[in-house]
């Protein structure tokens, strides 16, 4: 199983929160390692995933380090931020060496929204199971971010005092947490992940374990918030709490959307469905099975090698409590049952437009993949838990939804660790997770 470290710091490092797992690989064992930390990030360190303020992000590492006791030199991080990193599936006619290189470089003068000078790139071939042998096509994924993107997260980390040995991306993390730590569970399945972090929502597509559809929409946790705080007439800052301690869907009931112009207009959404995967966030390691690790593309290559010593952490892990929860079943008084419904109501509507941009990517996708059948969607990010969201997803979509858990296949190590607190943070943890473990599973 094991390809490389086996004991290593996942980070994720989010504009609302920073996330990090230390994860060991004992035999064909994951083990989850001490309390994973989630943390605020620094207010405007973090903008649309791109570390704008790498002094105050350093700062907010080292508090990882002492409080949770996170002392493992090996750290991988990922990039995002969809202005500044590319993601595209394409196809182009079969070659390999020399002739697929100069096919890239003219994917890079074309796709690449900033000069090709300035970027860090990797691609890889995608070997599907499945593929027709006698094919004259193949699929490359192309990842493109900005030097200067992947610099910031480096120049943070090791100010830190933490050790970068790679850097990735937020799709192929997100794989190996949910399908390949799964084993053969979902080998012969099309699984969706939603993604919804802060600022966008990442719709991935999963069929026999291999990356097959990437999008990136605008929607996501801050357009909630938002909507609340319009909604209540309050601050952003308190509208977040509210959300967290108040915010259920089921409390407001699920508003029916009109069928009738869903997608008016002939060919409205094939035009814009053109571009559907074009602006994603990420990075690539390896997407073929049993595929050989993959080589630098030139001296920028997107795996950084950083030969640094660092000495022990000094502090212990401190206990955090879990934001607090509302109980199933408690009695609430009248005031506190119509604030809930007011919330719910306010919620409703961005999340349904969500849901709604997941329906129209999984229509697309049925439409390239012969109807296929997709088996199931699994929600992540930090407005995953909110509650009735997998409920509404699966109505607007058709398709059973659950909340993904990078836990699930896991040893964890700690006892003191509550198993409610792994629960609340484990769909915001799934990122994190997945960059542990990028050496530790064949992909």
């Amino acid at each position: 199983m094991a390809r490389g470290a086996t004991h290593v710091l996942g980070l994720d490092i989010g504009t609302a929160f920073i996330k990090a797992a230390e994860i060991q690989l004992r035999g064909d064992a994951f083990h989850l390692v001490g309390r994973p930390a989630v943390i605020p990030t620094p207010e405007g360190a973090v903008r649309g995933g791109v570390v704008v303020d790498a002094p105050a992000v350093a700062e907010a590492l080292q508090e990882v380090r002492s409080r949770y006791g996170m002392r493992v030199k090996s750290v991988i991080a990922s990039v995002g931020g969809d202005s500044s990193v590319v993601v595209r599936i394409t196809e182009v006619p079969k070659m390999s060496g020399k002739e697929l290189d100069e096919a890239i470089q003219w994917e890079l003068d074309e796709q690449t929204p900033f000069p090709v000078d300035e970027v860090i790139y990797d691609y890889v071939p995608i070997e599907r199971p499945d593929a027709d042998p006698e094919g004259t096509e193949m699929e490359v994924l192309l990842c493109v971010a900005q030097e200067d993107l992947v610099n910031a997260h480096v120049e943070a980390m090791m100010s830190a005092g933490m050790q970068p040995t790679a850097i990735d991306v937020e799709p192929l993390a997100i794989g190996r947490a949910l399908v390949d730590v799964a084993g053969d569970e979902l080998a012969d399945q099309t699984l969706v992940n939603v993604h919804i972090g802060a600022t966008t929502t990442l719709i991935l597509v999963f069929r026999q374990r291999l990356l097959s559809f990437v999008r990136v929409i605008p929607s996501a946790g801050e357009n909630l918030t938002q909507s609340l705080a319009q909604s209540l007439m309050v601050d952003q800052e308190q509208a977040e709490v509210i959300k967290l301690q108040l915010g259920n869907l089921q409390d407001g009931g699920f508003v029916e959307q009109p069928e009738a112009d869903e997608f008016a207009g002939a060919g409205m959404f094939e035009d814009e469905a053109e571009d559907l995967g074009s602006d994603s966030v990420f990075e690539l390691s390896s997407t073929g099975d049993g595929a050989a690790p993959l080589e630098p593309v030139d001296e920028r290559a997107t795996h950084l090698e950083i030969e640094e010593d660092l000495g022990e952490f000094e502090e212990p892990a401190r206990e955090t409590a879990p934001p607090p929860a509302a109980r199933p079943g408690e009695p609430v008084d009248p005031d506190l049952a119509e604030a809930r419904e007011h919330v719910a109501g306010a919620l409703t509507e961005p999340v349904l437009d969500i849901a709604t941009e997941v329906r129209r990517s999984l229509d697309f996708y049925r439409r390239q993949h012969r109807n296929e059948p997709i088996d199931r969607i699994v929600i992540t990010g930090g407005t995953a838990g909110l509650e009735g969201l997998a409920e509404l997803m699966a109505e607007e979509t058709g398709v059973a939804t659950e909340l993904g858990n990078p836990f699930r296949h896991m040893m964890v190590d700690d006892d003191s660790v509550p198993a409610q607190y792994l629960q609340d943070i484990a769909p915001s943890m799934i990122i994190a997770v997945g960059l542990a473990i990028r050496d530790m599973v064949s992909e």
